[in-house]
């Protein structure tokens, strides 16, 4: 008899993709074979996201699809969104099966379900309990190219805007241990770079006993997995220390990338924000970590139209981000997320001044990521190459420094014999100037 297949959709953050990722194992273990196809699985996993009210009603949106292209599916919900709205989540009639965050990896009340031997939604745990770091080991990772590895889970900061500490909980790490056996076992699948990935992986170690710091994770990465490279998600301005841009500097195995969340450039805001830092402190840190790497890539991510943002304020949000040595934004409109500080405060802002402060800064972070690109022109930089989507396009690569270049891969072709060129590290000669897009001319395949 054939086996039963399953298919993933996953929302949201990195951490959701590493999510899905241990779940996938679990149901591997359970002789479920897993298709890309999502309306003929036999069963189907909606990993969710709850960032903002839209992207509940975003999650809501793809239950019912789902459920309307693949009626005979059995139909399970986990994530975020089901963490935070669990009752209205298990009431919904097109859905099958419920898992909070707190009992997601273990796929075993599923497959019970699923047989028509269990309940239709797991036991509900209170999210804030203190409790270890839930980690499965990956035995390998859909997406060949990059692996999501998760350090650490939970947030103990409380920013005005966010409602993913209750929902996710309190900062948790994983042990040094762990993650170096997750990575030993994804070298050994080829893998060549991982992201270490996380809600709050600034705060790793500080939980566990003896207290430990990211740098400490770093360094024992960089010197005990030189076959891989290591590429940090995203970490606050008061999270990098000198130590950790002097480790960066000197390695040849963390990518010089960082993605610095900022929020606002004007300090009345990040205040309402409770951010915890200050427009000054931030400036510091971009300022120290781009003299000393010049080639490292900063991006941020900024909030825009938060409650009580004035005209004043974001022209001093955007006068502050011309004043720093900036690669490229996220940018967010304002989205009210109930549940959160935010969501009661007076002076909302009109949908349509977001909107024209969006496209404003936009604008900016498409100038900054084409000067970061030229800055690279005639540059010789390593890359990891990647399938591109668009068939006329066989392949991209995307530098340690986070260029992402159209790679004219012929002559690498002519070179190897499987014709199998995504997830090979590559160096490449990039060239930018006078291009939206760069071009990378290979000049040595690493792998």
């Amino acid at each position: 008899m054939a086996s039963p297949t399953y298919a993933i959709h996953t929302m949201g953050c990195k951490l959701n993709f590493y999510d899905s990722e241990a779940m996938s194992t679990g149901f591997e273990k359970e002789g479920f074979k897993r298709t890309d196809n999502l309306y003929t699985a036999d069963l189907l996993l909606l990993n969710t996201c709850t960032v903002t009210n839209n992207s509940d009603a975003e999650s809501r949106n793809l239950i019912r699809k789902f459920r309307r292209r693949n009626p005979n599916g059995f139909l399970v919900v986990t994530g975020c969104y089901a963490q935070a709205r669990t009752e209205d989540v298990s009431a919904m009639e097109e859905i099958d099966f419920v898992t909070t965050n707190v009992n997601k990896y273990d796929v075993s009340p599923i497959i019970k379900a699923y047989n028509g031997a269990g309940a239709v939604f797991t036991e509900a745990h209170d999210i804030m309990e203190k409790r270890p770091a839930e980690f499965r080991l990956l035995n390998d990772f859909k997406a060949k190219t990059r692996a999501f590895i998760k350090i650490q889970d939970g947030c103990n900061l409380r920013c005005s805007y966010c409602i993913i500490p209750f929902v996710r909980g309190n900062n948790r790490s994983v042990s040094l241990a762990d993650i170096l056996k997750q990575v030993d076992v994804l070298i050994k699948k080829q893998v060549k770079e991982v992201v270490l990935t996380g809600i709050h992986i600034g705060t790793w170690g500080r939980d566990l006993k003896p207290r430990q710091s990211l740098v400490d994770l770093l360094a024992a990465l960089d010197e005990q997995c030189p076959e891989i490279w290591i590429r940090i998600s995203s970490l606050d301005s008061p999270e990098i220390p000198d130590r950790l841009i002097e480790l960066i500097k000197n390695s040849s195995h963390i990518v010089p990338h960082l993605h610095i969340p900022l929020q606002s450039g004007h300090n009345a805001t990040l205040k309402r924000m409770r951010r915890g830092y200050s427009v000054e402190q931030f400036k510091e840190r971009v300022g120290r970590l781009k003299a000393e790497i010049p080639d490292l890539c900063i991006g941020a991510d900024v909030i825009v139209g938060f409650p009580g943002e004035t005209e004043e304020e974001f022209q001093g949000t955007e006068a502050f981000l011309h004043s720093i040595p900036m690669d490229y934004l996220h940018v967010f409109p304002y989205s009210n997320r109930s549940g959160t500080r935010a969501s009661g405060m007076k002076d909302q802002i009109n949908g349509r001044i977001i909107k024209n402060r969006a496209r404003v800064l936009r604008e900016f972070s498409a100038r900054r990521k084409l000067q970061h690109q030229e800055q690279q022109h005639l540059k010789i930089r390593p890359g990891i190459i990647i399938q591109s989507k668009k068939e006329h396009r066989a392949y991209k690569v995307l530098t340690d420094n986070y260029v992402e270049c159209l790679l004219n891969h012929q002559p690498l072709l002519d070179k190897i014999q499987d014709q199998t060129l995504a997830g090979k590290r590559v160096m490449v000669r990039v060239i930018s100037k006078d291009l939206a897009v760069p071009t990378a001319e290979p000049v040595q395949l690493l792998d």
